[in-house]
C-alpha cells in the first residue's frame, strides 16, 4: 500500500511538473506578445524601445561574438565571488540563529537594515571603500546574504520536534547534527534561497558594472559601451539585456528542476 501511495504521488509531482513548464512557456509567448504591443505604441520604436523582433535578432548576433562569451563569463565570475561568500557567511549565520532563536532575534535589527537599505547609495559607498573592482562583489555579498541567512534559518526551525529530540538522544556533536542532519533537512529551503538570491545578485552585478563604469569586459560593462556610441539606440541595450535574461531563465528553471526533484525522491 506505501508503495503504491509513493508512486502516485510520484506521478501527481511529474504532472505537475508538466503543467508548470506548460504555463512557463505559455508566459513567455504572453510577455513576447505584450512587448510587440507595447512597442508598436511607442514612436521610433527601433532606437527607443525596440520590439522583440529586432531585440532577438541582435542578441542572436551578439552570440556570434567573443567578445559576448567574456562579457559573460567575467560578470558570472565577478558575481560568483561575492555568492559565494555571502553562502558561506549565510550558511553560518543562519545555522547559530535556527539552532538559537535569541541570536536570530539579536541579528534582525541588522538583517532588516540590509534589506532597507538602499542599493545605489551601498555602491557609491562601496566604490570609496573598496575601489571600483570590488565594489559589485561587497554588494553582491550584502543583497544575497540576508536571502541566504534566512532561508538557511527557517529550514532549520522548519524541522519536526521529533528529529531534533531524536539528535539529543544521539548525543551527536552540534557540527554534525547540524552538517549531517538538520542541513541536508534544510536543503529545499536554502536551494529556494539560493535561486532567489542568485538571480538578483546577477541582476545587481549588471547594474554594479554599469554605475562603476568597469573596463574590464563584462555584461554591464557592454552595456554602458553601447549607451555611450550611441545614446538613441536602444536595441543593443535590450539584446545584451536578453542574453542576461535567458542565462538567468536557465538557471531559475533548473532550479525548478532540482526542487521538484527532491520532491520526487
Amino acid at each position: 500500500m506505501r508503495s503504491y501511495r509513493s508512486s502516485v504521488s510520484r506521478r501527481q509531482v511529474k504532472r505537475s511538473i508538466s503543467n508548470k513548464n506548460f504555463i512557463f512557456i505559455a508566459g513567455l509567448i504572453i510577455l513576447a506578445t505584450l512587448w510587440q504591443v507595447f512597442a508598436l505604441t511607442v514612436d521610433e520604436r527601433t532606437m527607443v524601445f525596440p520590439g522583440p523582433v529586432e531585440s532577438f535578432s541582435y542578441a542572436f548576433q551578439l552570440l556570434g561574438k567573443s567578445y559576448t562569451y567574456r562579457c559573460i563569463f567575467s560578470t558570472m565570475m565577478r558575481m560568483l565571488e561575492g555568492f559565494i561568500l555571502s553562502l558561506i557567511i549565510g550558511l553560518i549565520f543562519g545555522v547559530i540563529a535556527g539552532n538559537y532563536p535569541v541570536f536570530g532575534d539579536l541579528i534582525n535589527p541588522t538583517i532588516t537594515a540590509l534589506r532597507a537599505v538602499p542599493t545605489a547609495s551601498l555602491i557609491y559607498l562601496f566604490i570609496v571603500l573598496a575601489g571600483f573592482r570590488k565594489a559589485p562583489m561587497y554588494l553582491v555579498i550584502l543583497i544575497s546574504f540576508p536571502i541566504i541567512y534566512e532561508g538557511v534559518k527557517q529550514g532549520i526551525r522548519n524541522i519536526p520536534v521529533s528529529v531534533i529530540n531524536a539528535t539529543k538522544v544521539d548525543g551527536a556533536s552540534f557540527l554534525r547534527n547540524n552538517l549531517r542532519i538538520k542541513l541536508p533537512l534544510a536543503f529545499p529551503y536554502i536551494v529556494t534561497a539560493m535561486a532567489s538570491s542568485f538571480s538578483l545578485c546577477f541582476k545587481i552585478e549588471i547594474m554594479a558594472e554599469v554605475i562603476t563604469g568597469a573596463s574590464t569586459p563584462g555584461l554591464g560593462s557592454a552595456i554602458l559601451g553601447a549607451r555611450s556610441s550611441d545614446p538613441t539606440n536602444m536595441v543593443p541595450i535590450f539584446g545584451y539585456s536578453l542574453i542576461a535574461v535567458g542565462l538567468m531563465l536557465g538557471i531559475d528553471r533548473l532550479s525548478f528542476l532540482v526542487r521538484d526533484k527532491i520532491r520526487i525522491d
